[in-house]
């Protein structure tokens, strides 16, 4: 039991860094001022942006992600990793549904999502950083 419930923790953390990188997609370019008074003036605080996470397993889990049929479990997972929803009660009583089955909906679309994506990666012609790291080491 301890196994599973590790596996689904490290599942939890690899959706949560998904995450991360799916929101950091915005910061390959710099945002647009929003008038002129802001182009005349320059720079006007905000500091430093960030740069964006590059990860080809987040960009693959992605196309799992989206790969996948639209659905209440997709809007959840969408809801609880994303938008970042935690007044789960609330937002599962507004759908219609208890929050156990919230919870059973989510994990049951992030396990779905990633045997779609463990399949994309496990297929070379899906994954072509295998064949690289291969061509690589024969060299």
């Amino acid at each position: 039991m301890t196994e599973q419930l590790d596996e689904n923790q490290a599942l939890h953390l690899f959706c949560l860094d998904w995450a991360d990188w799916h929101r950091s997609r915005r910061l390959f370019a710099p945002p647009v001022p929003k008038n002129i008074l802001v182009r005349i003036a320059g720079h006007i605080g905000g500091g430093e942006v960030p740069d964006a996470i590059l990860s080809s397993d987040a960009s693959f889990f992605n196309l799992s992600v989206l790969a996948q049929e639209e659905s209440r479990p997709k809007m959840i997972f969408y809801l609880y990793y994303i938008h970042k929803v935690r007044h789960i009660k609330m937002v599962a009583e507004q759908m219609g549904i208890s929050t156990s089955m919230w919870y059973r909906e989510m994990r049951s679309f992030r396990g779905k999502a990633w045997r779609s994506y463990r399949r994309m990666m496990d297929d070379p012609a899906m994954n072509p950083f295998e064949e690289a790291e291969e061509v690589a080491e024969q060299v």
